[in-house]
């Protein structure tokens, strides 16, 4: 695992987890679960930028090869957020 170059370490998403998940209620959730989340949640990252970004190419006919492709929120909300969401679920 790419441990070096993370930007949602284990600790962070262990403490976004907590702030749904109390202990009051008994939940807990091993390391091992903790990983496979956070593996989950990088692939889903991944595939959201991919998409959007072929997305935002083929919509940009007139942009030529040299010129770089700046993906906005909205090029993630528009159509490609809906369809992420139902093939992941």
């Amino acid at each position: 695992m790419e441990q070096e170059n993370e930007r949602l370490s284990l600790n962070t998403l262990a403490r976004i987890l907590t702030l749904y998940f109390n202990s009051e209620k008994g939940t807990k959730i091993t390391p091992s679960a903790l990983e496979l989340i956070t593996q989950y949640i990088r692939i889903y990252t991944k595939e959201a930028v991919c998409r959007s970004y072929e997305e935002k190419r083929r919509s940009s006919i007139t942009m030529s090869d040299e010129d770089d492709i700046v993906l906005e929120l909205e090029d993630l909300e528009n159509g490609i957020a809906a369809q992420l969401a139902l093939d992941f679920s």
